[in-house]
């Protein structure tokens, strides 16, 4: 009997919506249906920033450091995400003159605020001002140009991932360096590594084998979003990440890899962002659609069309969920009008 309903009810809409239009655009009088099965119902995201600390990033560094609140309300956008945020950098030698303490986040630790916090919480009365109080106390020591993002991440998971990453949370990590990664396994001393021939790189499959593995038992996922030099770069930068670019393009799903140069920060900052307020929350048609005459069904349930429960974004020919996700498993189907 539902199902019966629910075909004189698309049969309905289809005479509803049937035109005629003499001007180029000519909506057709079918109705296509998608279908889809929700793969993510996920509102709590763990986030890991790993800077680098050289002088000559620091003004990409403020950048994230001053516009944080605007990387929450892209995160939001979507759905009320429970997040919690820590920073690192990708100093692992810490300094020789000074050495630097561990609370500036060298050698695999967490950077901490002046106060102690080194944990960014949601709930957190003003979340943009923690974090932006964590960022002050990073330094540039006399050795931030051995820049060690992949080993950095490697450590400062086993030695503080209880502190900052919950159990069945997907971590998401988040470079940003306009250099490669040199993560050195021996031999690790002398100039910049780039011009010596005495260190020996950590074979890149430690950090691959590492992020895949980390969180599967959890059910969960660490996701990796490098913010770096990319070989399109319009700008000039020390070194391409591709180490980074690599292990994202491992890990593949949403994980996305995006250009560090100054002009595009914002753009990569937020689009870090979008992606994951998107994710569960955002069904891709595979035809143009009219942009009338949607029926959107949860598990056979008509959900009203209404602000609250989901609208229609031509840019990107998506039906996007404003209110709740369905939930994992759950079957997705929209019927819409065909645009040709």
């Amino acid at each position: 009997m539902k199902k019966c309903l629910k075909v004189i009810f698309c049969l309905s809409l289809a005479l509803m919506t049937t035109r005629c239009n003499s001007k180029d655009k000519v909506y057709s009088n079918l109705l296509r249906s998608d279908v889809f099965v929700q793969s993510y119902n996920e509102n709590k995201y763990d986030f890991l920033f790993v800077f680098d600390t050289s002088g000559s990033f620091k003004s990409r560094r403020d950048y994230v450091k001053d516009n944080m609140q605007s990387f929450l309300n892209v995160l939001n956008s979507r759905k009320a995400v429970d997040y919690q945020i820590a920073v690192t950098t990708l100093d692992m030698f810490g300094g020789v003159n000074p050495i630097l303490p561990d609370s500036k986040g060298v050698r695999g630790n967490l950077v901490a605020a002046s106060s102690g916090l080194k944990v960014v919480k949601s709930d957190a009365a003003n979340p943009a001002a923690d974090f932006a109080a964590i960022m002050q106390n990073i330094d540039e020591s006399d050795t931030s140009f051995w820049e060690q993002g992949l080993e950095s991440v490697y450590q400062v998971i086993f030695q503080h991932g209880s502190e900052f990453s919950r159990p069945g949370v997907s971590l998401v990590v988040i470079f940003m360096t306009d250099s490669d990664d040199w993560s050195c396994q021996d031999q690790c001393w002398g100039e910049q590594p780039e011009n010596n021939t005495h260190w020996i790189a950590q074979p890149l499959s430690r950090y691959t084998d590492f992020f895949q593995t980390i969180k599967a038992n959890e059910n969960a996922e660490i996701l990796a979003f490098p913010i770096v030099g990319l070989a399109s770069a319009t700008c000039e930068v020390e070194f391409a990440g591709s180490r980074y670019i690599a292990l994202q393009e491992v890990l593949g799903g949403i994980s996305k890899s995006y250009s560090v140069c100054s002009a595009d920060v914002a753009v990569s900052f937020n689009g870090v962002a979008q992606v994951i307020a998107d994710r569960g929350n955002v069904f891709k048609l595979n035809r143009p659609a009219s942009g009338t005459g949607f029926s959107v069904f949860v598990d056979q349930q008509l959900i009203p069309f209404a602000p609250e429960n989901y609208e229609y974004d031509a840019a990107a020919n998506a039906v996007v969920f404003t209110g709740l996700a369905p939930k994992k498993g759950s079957v997705i189907e929209i019927i819409y009008s065909e645009k040709t």
